[in-house]
């Protein structure tokens, strides 16, 4: 017999997690176009925010190239929809 423990998230620590979501996200888009052209769109910080409260997306792993075309594929097929 299997007991099956569950980890309940407190408001705050939801809101931390999302917001370290948000800010590896944003980083992959600084690192691509630069601080001052991101932090001047208001389409990728939208994105960025979707993406980090999108529940069983999980982060990608990899170098920081990997990481950077993941949001970049992703930003390619989503970014417009969002």
């Amino acid at each position: 017999m299997r007991i099956f423990t569950t980890k309940v998230m407190t408001m705050m620590e939801m809101e931390r997690h999302t917001k370290l979501r948000y800010d590896f996200a944003m980083s992959a888009f600084a690192r691509m176009y630069g601080v001052n052209h991101v932090m001047s769109s208001s389409d990728i910080p939208r994105f960025c925010k979707k993406w980090a409260e999108t529940e069983g997306e999980e982060a990608p792993f990899g170098t920081i190239s990997e990481i950077n075309f993941y949001f970049l594929d992703f930003w390619k097929t989503w970014g417009g929809y969002l």
